[in-house]
This record gives C-alpha cells, sequence and structure tokens, in this order.
C-alpha cells in the first residue's frame, strides 16, 4: 500500500506541474481561479459531500471534532507565529496551522485506499476542516489584509456556509436528488481537485522571482506536518483512543501538507500570496514522506 500511495501523492504533485507550465506560457490569472474555487466550485463539493455521504447523523462528531482541532491548533500556530513576525505573516501562519490539503489532495487517496466507512469519515472530517477554513480560518487571514468589520463582511459573504447549512437540511429531512442532479454535482468533485492543486503552480509561476521566505516555509511545514500528526496520534491512540480503521483515517487527514487553500485564500486577498505557494509547493513535497510516515505508525500504535 506504502508504493501505492507513493506514486498517487506522486500523480498529484504532477497537476502542481502542470500549473506551473500553463501559468508560465499561458499567463493564467491565480486570483480568478482562486475566486473561482472559493465562490463556485467549493459550495457545490460541500453540498455534494453531505448530501451524498454513506453515514448517519452520528458521523457528525468527526466534522465537529475536525473544526474544533483546526480551530485549536490555528489558534496556537497565530501564538507562535507573534512570537516570530509583526506582519501579515501572522495571520497566515494562524491559518495554515490549523488546515490540511485534505480536500484537493487527500480526498483522492481516501477515495483509493480506504473502505467505505474509512471514506465516510474521512468525508466528514473533510467538511469539519472546510467549513473551519472558510469560516474562522477565513477569517483569521481576512483580519491580516481588512479590519474587523471588513473580515466580517467578507465571511458572511462566502456561499460555503450556505451550501453546508442546505445540505445539512437535505440530509435532516431525506430530500431525494436524482441521478441526473447527482451527475451534475459530481462533476465538481474532479474540478475541486484539479483546479486546486495546479492553482499552486499557476501562483507559483506569476512571480518573475519567486520570493521564498525560507523561514515561514519551513515552520510551517514542520507545524503542520510534524507537530499537528504528533499532536493527533497522540489524543486519539491514547487521550481519547478510537479504533484503527479510524486513527488510519486520522493519521492520513493529519499528516497532508499544507492547504492549497492556504494559496488561493492568501490570492484572494492579497496577502504574501508568493510566499504562501512557495511555502505550500515545500510542504507538498514532503507529503511524500509524512503521509507514509504518519500511517505506518497509525498501524503499529494499536
Amino acid at each position: 500500500m506504502m508504493i501505492e500511495l507513493f506514486i498517487r501523492v506522486l500523480l498529484l504533485l504532477s497537476l502542481t506541474a502542470i500549473g506551473w507550465l500553463l501559468g508560465k506560457n499561458l499567463k493564467l490569472d491565480a486570483k480568478g481561479i482562486s475566486a473561482l474555487l472559493i465562490y463556485v466550485i467549493s459550495p457545490f463539493v460541500i453540498f455534494y459531500a453531505i448530501v451524498q455521504s454513506p453515514a448517519n447523523w452520528t458521523y457528525l462528531k468527526y466534522s465537529f471534532v475536525a473544526f474544533v482541532m483546526a480551530s485549536t491548533m490555528a489558534m496556537f500556530a497565530m501564538l507562535f507565529a507573534k512570537r516570530i513576525w509583526h506582519d501579515g505573516r501572522i495571520n497566515l501562519f494562524g491559518f495554515a496551522g490549523g488546515t490540511g490539503n485534505t480536500g484537493y489532495f487527500a480526498l483522492p487517496l481516501v477515495l483509493a485506499i480506504f473502505n467505505e466507512n474509512q471514506i465516510a469519515i474521512a468525508i466528514f472530517i473533510i467538511i469539519g476542516i472546510t467549513l473551519y477554513e472558510f469560516t474562522i480560518g477565513y477569517f483569521m487571514t481576512a483580519i491580516g489584509a481588512m479590519n474587523m468589520k471588513e473580515s466580517l463582511i467578507k465571511v458572511l459573504k462566502l456561499p460555503l456556509i450556505y451550501a453546508a447549512t442546505l445540505g445539512i437540511i437535505f440530509k435532516f429531512y431525506q430530500i431525494p436528488i436524482d441521478d441526473i442532479a447527482a451527475s451534475f454535482l459530481a462533476n465538481f468533485k474532479g474540478a475541486y481537485s484539479v483546479l486546486g492543486m495546479m492553482c499552486i503552480g499557476i501562483t507559483i509561476a506569476q512571480f518573475s522571482k519567486l520570493a521564498v521566505d525560507w523561514t515561514f516555509a519551513i515552520l510551517s511545514s514542520f507545524w503542520k506536518q510534524a507537530v499537528y500528526p504528533c499532536i493527533a496520534l497522540l489524543i486519539f491512540a491514547w487521550l481519547w483512543p478510537v479504533n484503527k480503521e479510524t486513527l488510519q483515517v486520522i493519521a492520513l487527514m493529519a499528516a497532508t501538507p499544507m492547504a492549497a487553500n492556504v494559496v488561493i485564500i492568501s490570492t484572494n486577498l492579497d496577502l504574501h500570496p508568493e510566499k504562501a505557494a512557495s511555502a505550500v509547493m515545500l510542504s507538498t513535497l514532503l507529503a511524500l514522506l509524512s503521509i507514509p510516515v504518519a500511517l505506518y505508525v497509525s498501524l503499529t500504535l494499536l
């Protein structure tokens, strides 16, 4: 399984390379693509994930725990960042420290290597993480570029909040979605992963000289791919133990690289997008190591 996982991670990285090549040769606008992902594609994906999930209401606990853990890790990340920087990187580090690339990156891996129950758990974790990204996380990042009132307005304009609410209503009242509508909504899942990974490369390609902030890139990658999975495994292997199948899903989700949405949101808000892109690229390369190691550790703990 580890070799298959390694190959699948490499294929996902190839999408970023394709994005870079397209960005260099076609002069694509990453900000327009990021807006498309945030305001159009993400709401459809989150709505479809909720209504089509093969789980019952008890699985919402995974969304809740993921949301709380992401928010808590982001708070501690921001407190840590304040000791190092005194500009918008504090907010960017805080946002990045609470999330991971669970949608564009982890979802294709989950669908390929896990069983149906594990896929259901992963989907609800992704819902919790995504809600963090586009609520508290987005607000946290926007504070670095706007005042409090402007940040709140920006968050309230995000359609993902309303898409998630609508999805929960459909699920609760068991409102059916016919095959034609389901087929239409399923199209957005592929676009979500492909465009999300490509957007990293397209953003990097926009800068003639990429401003690599090595301190930011190394610390944010270390936080996301060492600190985060260690804390997650500590909690769910010993403090609040779960079964091995669930722990495998948690390990993969915790060890994912920095979220592509760090690039997308920083580009959308004009908050150090070049530094975000280079940090996410480094973190994504490190996923070749972090994900197999985290899965191996999860298999040996219980």
